[in-house]
């Protein structure tokens, strides 16, 4: 259904890349993700005037002084950036170049810290800015952008969907909350490109009949994918892969009593618990910002109030504040709210996951999408929920575009490739 037969057969996705003729038609269906990507990110970009927040201005001036830009024309830099594109004055009663101005100069190198110690979107924008100035900000962003509409359509392939499933998801991606983070001048593009990039490269891992060589290199490239998370948007990172290394734990304990080992299982869970305490020796060995440093920002007005005893404690208070307001939102009496909307969208989602794939493999996109929940846990800001959460539409946009495909879960990864009985059906 739906031209999966276009790439030979409802086969197993790798085997079927094997022949020149297959890694064509994935390129073919590669670059179009990569067209239909980088249409709707600029139609995500003008649907909003304002595309900078006080965030960009850090990341921007970060991207001019790795570039070799002096801090102080780093700086001005960054400020004029954030004010072209639409951010309010964090200054009341200035104007917006003077008064982000003023803003920036009153934060605290504590402050600034938060910012430099996460290089990952200013690395990626760096040769851009240098290059193109504002513009190379902007596309930047917008590359990565691309480049995780082309990673969505990618991960469907990988689980035996057709080309039209796989640019659903693509097309899905841009449409959801995902879709209005990924076109801001912010590290959400690149948090969001990399976090798939480390679910593609599980997929082989957790599918039976990998060769050892595949699962290998996969596994190589999940740890790296999640590392480059990590330095982009820290709690996204370590907390992803904190969740895939639970999982992974759970998955090799229920195989091995059932049918003994599982080499991708392993390679799966080392490789996702070699990312987590990577993560956590270089935060410790670099003094990298970790939770309760940004929880002492959050209750000392970015540093600019002495520290506080109890920042734990007083998580816990807001979080007994935050959701009992949230659960009422989502399930007062009445015309359907935004935040119900929401919710409806996430249940359908995720029953077309476990619908679509087989078990293990749906509980691992799970597992990565509920690292949403563990963020916004960690941070309970109402204004801010949709960002916060970002990687938890990841999920909805595969299962929806696998469920799409037709395909049944016990047979969407089956290993052993089918001879078609005639010429295959067009797509």
């Amino acid at each position: 259904m739906f031209g999966i037969s276009a790439f030979g057969g409802p086969a197993h996705a790798v085997g079927r890349l094997r022949s020149p003729s297959a890694r064509a038609r994935l390129l073919l269906l590669l670059l179009a993700a990569a067209a239909l990507s980088g249409l709707l990110w600029v139609v995500r970009w003008e649907s909003v005037d304002r595309h900078a927040y006080p965030d960009t201005y850090w990341y921007a001036r970060q991207a001019a002084m790795i570039g070799g830009t002096p801090e102080a024309d780093a700086e001005r830099f960054a400020a004029e950036l954030v004010c072209r594109q639409r951010m309010p004055s964090p200054t009341r009663g200035q104007d917006c170049l003077p008064g982000t101005r003023q803003w920036a100069s009153g934060l605290p190198p504590r402050y600034q810290r938060i910012f430099t110690t996460r290089p990952g979107y200013s690395l990626v924008a760096a040769p851009f800015v240098q290059a193109f100035g504002e513009r190379g900000l902007i596309a930047a962003t917008a590359l990565l952008a691309v480049l995780a509409g082309v990673l969505a359509a990618l991960a469907v392939r990988l689980l035996g969907g057709g080309p039209i499933s796989s640019l659903f998801a693509t097309l899905l991606l841009f449409l959801l909350p995902t879709g209005f983070w990924l076109s801001r001048l912010l590290g959400e593009a690149g948090a969001t490109a990399f976090a798939l990039a480390a679910l593609c490269a599980a997929i082989p891992l957790l599918r039976p009949g990998s060769t050892a060589a595949t699962r290998r290199l996969t596994a190589i490239g999940m740890l790296i994918a999640l590392l480059a998370t990590a330095t982009t948007k820290p709690a996204t990172g370590l907390l992803l892969s904190l969740a895939l290394t639970v999982t992974g734990a759970g998955l090799v304990l229920w195989h091995r009593r059932r049918d003994g080992w599982d080499a991708g299982l392993l390679l799966f869970t080392a490789a996702a618990g070699t990312a987590t305490a990577v993560w956590l020796a270089l935060s410790a060995a670099l003094h990298i910002p970790g939770a309760s440093e940004t929880l002492q920002d959050k209750f000392t007005m970015h540093f600019t109030q002495p520290d506080v005893p109890d920042p734990w404690t007083r998580l816990a208070q807001l979080n007994r504040e935050f959701w009992p307001a949230r659960l009422n939102e989502w399930w007062s009496g009445g015309a359907p709210s935004a935040a119900s909307t929401v919710l409806a969208a996430l249940v359908i989602g995720y029953a077309a996951l476990f619908r679509a794939l087989p078990a293990r493999m749906a509980l691992v996109w799970a597992a990565a999408g509920a690292t949403g929940l563990l963020i916004l846990i960690a941070h309970p800001i109402a204004p801010e929920v949709d960002r916060l959460v970002l990687i938890i539409w990841l999920p909805v946009a595969v299962g929806v575009a696998m469920l799409m495909s037709g395909r049944r879960p016990e047979t969407a990864l089956d290993p052993t490739p089918e001879a078609p009985a005639g010429p295959p059906e067009s797509a």
